[in-house]
């Protein structure tokens, strides 16, 4: 469903509220590639932020409404998580489609803290759904799937404990009713806990405390909610949990009047937060009273090289992308009109060179107002930062428009036919 616009002249580029939603950045040496996912695409940094450039959602392969799970990988491959299957790039060029996971539904990826293994969670689409689990330690080159076939059941979150890789968590519905289930062996069996969420729906693993792996956060939505919502849902208040023996007994954390859509843990598990567009960012020290950090309405949070990232609610010509220490004020990072557009550097023939220029105009329209778009127009596009491994995708020479239009709808075409199942 559509969400109708709430703010008057807004238009809505894909027929959805704008908004960041996610973001994540590179493992290790990889630090300086960020990525925040919109409901119309991405931007992604090579450059630890000092610049941004969109990525459309054709470019992604996913169609207009989708929300997909995002991860990098040790090489800093980005991983895209689709509704069937997965597509990965290193460089926002050219797009691989995974072949071990074509047709499922990956509802979720979760990486180790260096990124070398990726787990992923995929869904059989029938009448009686199946969840399986999948591990990639190729940088998502491959998948593996591992352990038990999940019957009548319908996985949407996973976790790797970041001190005990044999430790997984995983959450879902089994017969529509909420389960948490934990794998000590790294996914070669699982098992389900004991915990009880007091009639809230959309429970969804959040994080496992970087030293003790029994340690685990969960957030849901605390009133009656469709299966498919989860705490970052559109209705709902919000509840986080907290496990300290493995998933067996869950105490309350912190309620939220309005949905949780965020939250982050810090990397020696000593604070968390958490928090959404009404009620702003909380933290939590060393399981103690929650505290307001920032009034500040928010989509996301997350915790990443000793700073704490936020998405900013949308308003109109305001910051997308928030940071700060965990502690004080949270300072823009992020603003519509610093993003640059589409990445030049990709030839003719690729739908981020072709068709993502047009879906770019209409977003800009949608983001900044006609001053402000004057104001911006000025910076060009994003200058190339070449990266090691990158597949040396360069702007080519000069084409015929019609060359190029025939290439480009050929490309969007060839897309369009896997996202939605039409034989090949």
């Amino acid at each position: 469903m559509a969400v109708p616009s709430l703010i008057p002249g807004v238009a809505q580029a894909n027929g959805r509220f704008p908004n960041a939603q996610e973001f994540h950045q590179g493992p290790g040496a990889n630090r300086d590639l960020m990525v925040v996912r919109f409901t119309f695409g991405l931007a992604v940094s090579v450059d630890r932020g000092q610049r941004w450039e969109y990525w459309c959602e054709d470019a992604l392969q996913y169609g207009d409404g989708y929300d997909p799970p995002l991860s990098y990988a040790a090489d800093g491959t980005l991983l895209v998580a689709l509704q069937d299957g997965l597509v990965s790039t290193r460089n926002g060029c050219t797009f691989r489609r995974q072949p071990d996971l074509e047709a499922l539904a990956v509802r979720d990826l979760a990486a180790s803290p260096d990124g070398r293994v990726t787990w992923a969670i995929a869904l059989t689409p029938s009448t009686t759904p199946e969840s399986r689990v999948a591990r990639s330690t190729d940088n998502g080159l491959t998948f593996e799937f591992i352990g038990d076939r999940f019957a009548n059941t319908v996985l949407e979150t996973i976790e790797v404990a970041p001190s005990d890789p044999q430790r997984l968590y995983a959450s879902g519905t089994i017969d529509g009713a909420p389960v948490l289930l934990r794998s000590d062996d790294g996914g070669r069996r699982w098992g389900r806990t004991a915990a009880r969420f007091d009639g809230a729906s959309g429970v969804y693993v959040s994080g496992v405390d970087p030293r003790d792996p029994d340690v685990l956060y969960l957030r849901a939505t605390a009133t009656a909610a469709p299966a498919e919502m989860d705490a970052g849902a559109a209705g709902g208040s919000g509840v986080l949990f907290r496990s300290d023996d493995g998933g067996e007994t869950l105490r309350v954390l912190l309620r939220t009047g309005g949905p949780m859509r965020g939250f982050a843990l810090s990397d020696d598990g000593r604070r968390v937060w958490a928090g959404g567009p009404r009620d702003g960012a909380w933290r939590v020290t060393d399981g103690g009273a929650p505290a307001l950090l920032s009034a500040e309405p928010v989509e996301c949070l997350r915790w990443s090289a000793g700073v704490l990232w936020a998405c900013r609610t949308f308003e109109r010509d305001g910051p997308l992308l928030l940071r700060g220490d965990g502690e004080g004020p949270f300072v823009p990072v992020l603003t519509a009109a610093a993003i640059t557009g589409p990445p030049p550097r990709c030839p003719a023939g690729t739908l981020n060179r072709d068709i993502c220029p047009g879906r770019w105009s209409v977003v800009r329209t949608t983001l900044l107002r006609a001053a402000v778009m004057d104001a911006s127009s000025d910076r060009g596009a994003v200058v190339e930062v070449p990266r090691p491994g990158d597949c040396g995708c360069h702007a080519g020479g000069p084409a015929s428009g019609g060359a190029r239009w025939i290439a480009s709808l050929g490309v969007w075409w060839a897309a369009r036919r896997r996202r939605s199942g039409c034989p090949r």
